[in-house]
């Protein structure tokens, strides 16, 4: 049975050792992974007339995030069965139980010890959710690559 599961990202390839290693724990059924980044929604109406998260989404997903996407969809195909990625602009705990009831999330898995790396416009979702939900699940991945570049953690993430 396909299960559904949640997964806060940076848009860096780091962020994407959560996903690694929540599937290699897995049972190997199909999933449904709901890659999630949280941003404050711009106020002007301008800006709101002509929102499109689409276009958001794609203006941050870089050249060694679009690759570390395609080695995990290669390395565990047979485990995502869709991959999508969401924005979510709601800072309160009932806005994201409400995101989590919509998708109907099975499972969330956080980083323990990875911080997100948020820039000005946007949040952190791992501290709501540590708030919101009882039933996540924290993974944890050696950070001794911490100082390294995005090549690098594209590297590390398909070598290990």
């Amino acid at each position: 049975m396909q299960k559904t599961i949640l997964i806060p990202i940076d848009f860096r390839v780091a962020s994407l050792n959560t996903l690694k290693y929540a599937l290699e724990r897995s049972s190997g059924n199909p999933h449904h992974v709901i890659l999630i980044y949280a941003e404050y929604l711009e106020d002007s109406i301008t800006e709101l007339l002509f929102y499109r998260p689409e276009s958001k989404i794609a203006s941050k997903i870089t050249p060694e995030f679009k690759n570390a996407l395609e080695v995990l969809r290669n390395r565990f195909e047979y485990q995502i069965a869709d991959l999508d990625i969401k924005l979510f602009h709601n800072r309160s705990r009932r806005g994201l139980r409400r995101f989590v009831e919509n998708h109907q999330i099975d499972a969330i898995y956080i980083p323990q010890t990875y911080r997100l790396k948020m820039p000005k416009k946007a949040f952190d979702l791992v501290s709501i959710i540590r708030q919101t939900f009882v039933d996540y699940q924290e993974i944890d991945w050696p950070q001794d690559h911490s100082d390294a570049s995005e090549k690098d953690h594209l590297e590390y993430l398909f070598n290990q």
